[in-house]
């Protein structure tokens, strides 16, 4: 890389790490002073060394606002999923959400199968995870006219958790992932919703 590459990829770094630290950071309005609120400031102690705690007392947490985040998987060829979180602002606005994106799935309009392949729901359960937690997949299989295709496997864990939904999805070539190790993705991931 020539030098005049290195620098625009330092500076590109640079402006990825401020885009970064306002996104992770303290989204709190700033106070008074211009630094955000509950940010430690070093005042001098009864001792003399520095505090980080001015106030005397823990601060407080303070309620999550509504979001979402995504993260996905593929091995770049025949497997690909993701894990979709969205915090609502209240548990009814998340149960109707969790609802809906369950009976979406479950008509299945979205991912319409070839013409030359069928599709059925194989599993439709709940597990005991979360509030609630339903787990669907699809399953596409070649039709007698076409024995050369692939078939291919589409599980998907919906779980509801207080004001947040997960959805966990897959795709993948041939029968997908089993249903025990799908099982137990289901409940790592919902293990850490909070």
């Amino acid at each position: 890389m020539s030098a005049r590459g290195w620098r625009s990829a330092q500076l590109a770094g640079v402006a990825a790490m401020g885009l970064m630290l306002v996104a992770c950071g303290n989204d709190t309005k700033p106070s008074g002073g211009g630094a955000p609120a509950g940010t430690p400031t070093l005042t001098p102690s009864i001792s003399g060394l520095p505090s980080t705690n001015p106030s005397g007392g823990p601060p407080k947490p303070s309620p999550l606002p509504p979001g979402s985040l995504s993260r996905n998987f593929t091995t770049e060829l025949d497997a690909s999923g993701g894990q979709w979180l969205t915090r609502y602002a209240d548990a009814k606005a998340a149960r109707a959400a969790y609802d809906k994106i369950i009976k979406t799935i479950k008509s299945c309009k979205a991912a319409v199968p070839a013409p030359t392949h069928a599709r059925k729901l194989t599993e439709n359960r709940t597990l005991p995870l979360g509030d609630a937690t339903q787990l669907l997949r699809w399953y596409d299989y070649p039709l007698p006219s076409d024995p050369g295709s692939e078939d291919g496997g589409f599980p998907s864990a919906i779980t509801l958790q207080g004001r947040i939904v997960s959805v966990l999805s897959f795709r993948e070539m041939g029968p997908g992932i089993k249903p025990a190790n799908f099982d137990r993705i289901t409940r790592t991931a919902a293990a850490h919703l909070a």
